[in-house]
């Protein structure tokens, strides 16, 4: 039995980033056979989301996966027709990448940490990128560091400059807004990020646009049960 079948079987997300190797025609390969999967693997047993998107002041691209529960991500995973997918993307497009799992507590279940908060905000319209600045500079970075997020680790070792990634617009599918943007942060404790949330910082987002949140506990893999798995089992990260 692998460690995905022991746990309370909830909505369940990768939170992943990657980078390219150099080269148009093979970045262009890429996105290619990216956009073949989307209907693929929305045609996957428990698929809830696909999205994607450039991640503000970072060089990572965003990518995160979404499954009703963690046996039918693994299920997606294990799928034949994926499996050319990732092992193409190891040897030839990706230069790094980082995953970790997480999934919505069980009922009555404890929020122990690490844990991830997703806040999005729905729109009408794109932001201007001046008025992006404005909140990650007045509203978003002074409050996660006054509040304690963790530092926003990506490869093993290695984090942003900010505890945050802010994601958008995003490229989702199905698409649930006609612009969406994603605040994505990690905490140690669930009552640093509850006493954030409840914060006036968060309540000022509500200014530019519809704000929906959602929180997160770690999924630990066992040892060996994934290629490029760390010894915690909490990432997998590489480079090529």
């Amino acid at each position: 039995m692998s460690s995905q079948d022991r746990i309370p079987q909830t909505l369940t997300t990768m939170e992943a980033a990657f980078t390219l190797h150099e080269g148009k025609e093979l970045q262009e390969e890429f996105w290619r056979h990216q956009e073949r999967m989307g209907p693929i693997a929305a045609a996957s047993p428990g698929f809830v989301a696909v999205i994607g998107g450039p991640i503000q002041r970072s060089h990572w691209l965003y990518f995160s996966g979404k499954w009703e529960t963690p046996q039918l991500m693994d299920k997606w995973q294990s799928e034949p027709k994926h499996k050319p997918m990732q092992d193409a993307a190891h040897s030839r497009w990706f230069a790094s990448v980082y995953l970790r799992k997480w999934r919505l507590p069980g009922e009555n279940e404890a929020c122990s940490g690490p844990l991830l908060c997703e806040i999005a905000i729905a729109r009408q319209d794109a932001l201007e990128q001046g008025t992006i600045d404005k909140i990650l500079d007045e509203i978003i970075g002074p409050s996660l560091h006054a509040h304690g997020a963790r530092n926003f680790e990506t490869l093993t070792g290695e984090f942003e400059k900010q505890p945050y990634q802010f994601v958008g617009p995003l490229q989702e599918f199905p698409a649930l807004a006609p612009v969406r943007y994603l605040l994505i942060t990690h905490w140690a404790t669930d009552v640093a990020l509850q006493g954030w949330l409840k914060s006036d910082a968060v309540r000022q987002l509500s200014a530019y646009g519809e704000v929906t949140s959602a929180v997160s506990i770690s999924i630990k893999h066992d040892a060996g049960e994934r290629k490029y798995l760390r010894p915690d089992g909490l990432q997998r990260d590489a480079t090529h």
